[in-house]
């Protein structure tokens, strides 16, 4: 399951996912997200996988993914604190880099996240309704 938030001073969109990450989710992902940025340009986004529990997605389903152009053209931080999600995060980043495509940066924390782009120790992030 995933919930996006935006922080609309610093143009900062970011996905949170919880629970168990599926190969349904990240189709949806992408639907909302384009829909979301319609219109919208300099955006950067956050993907934070701190909560996810569980991958029910298949390595070749990430790989493929990971072939593609990102949705999000800006800086892209991924938060991956444990193996799994970090295992997710390095296939997509191994992927853009072997199609010479921007892949995002990795880190452990949201604090991380939140210096590598700037925002400081309290972004003012509000949610977004997914239509």
């Amino acid at each position: 399951m995933f919930a996006l938030f935006f922080e609309r001073h610093r143009r900062v969109l970011m996905v949170r996912v919880t629970g168990v990450l599926s190969s349904e989710d990240i189709e949806t992902h992408d639907r909302v997200v384009l829909r979301f940025l319609a219109g919208k340009s300099d955006v950067r986004a956050i993907y934070d996988l701190s909560g996810v529990e569980a991958l029910a997605v298949p390595t070749s389903k990430i790989a493929q993914r990971g072939q593609r152009p990102a949705i999000v053209t800006g800086r892209r931080v991924v938060v991956a604190s444990d193996q799994g999600s970090g295992e997710f995060a390095r296939i997509i980043a191994e992927e853009q880099r072997e199609a010479n495509l921007p892949e995002p940066a990795i880190v452990a924390t949201l604090a991380e996240a939140y210096a590598l782009l700037g925002l400081g120790a309290d972004p003012a992030f509000e949610p977004v309704v997914a239509d």
